[in-house]
């Protein structure tokens, strides 16, 4: 079976500046879901909400990424390890340039994202 990220967009996002704080630890949250679609029996989506909290800002993030299959997704291939840990390891990349391209424009320092055990996240 081949698999391929078709597609991602930005569903959702929200940075706001933080005027007056006492943080004195940044916070970084992250948690995926799969979807789906009744009616692309070969494809599935995959979403990642991520929450930052910065001593300057706060960002959050609600993207979603489109995976293509030669194949129908069947309900073996719904409880396999790929939605769940392949496919977010395969899309992390795109998430965490992202945000740290978003952070830059912005005019703060790069967030960069920690690198992510998928595995031990869908365990979780």
């Amino acid at each position: 079976m081949k698999i391929k990220l078709k597609d991602w967009k930005v569903q959702e996002m929200n940075f706001s500046i933080i005027v007056k704080d006492d943080r004195k630890e940044n916070s970084f949250d992250l948690k995926t879901s799969q979807t789906f679609s009744e009616e692309e029996s070969n494809s599935f989506s995959l979403i990642f909400d991520v929450v930052i909290k910065d001593k300057d800002f706060d960002l959050s993030i609600n993207m979603l990424f489109i995976f293509e299959l030669d194949d129908i997704v069947t309900e073996e291939f719904k409880i396999s390890d790929f939605p769940k840990i392949n496919a977010p390891a395969i899309a992390f990349p795109y998430l965490r340039a992202f945000i740290s391209n978003v952070t830059l424009q912005s005019g703060f320092e790069p967030v960069m994202l920690p690198s992510i055990n998928f595995v031990e996240l869908a365990k979780k």
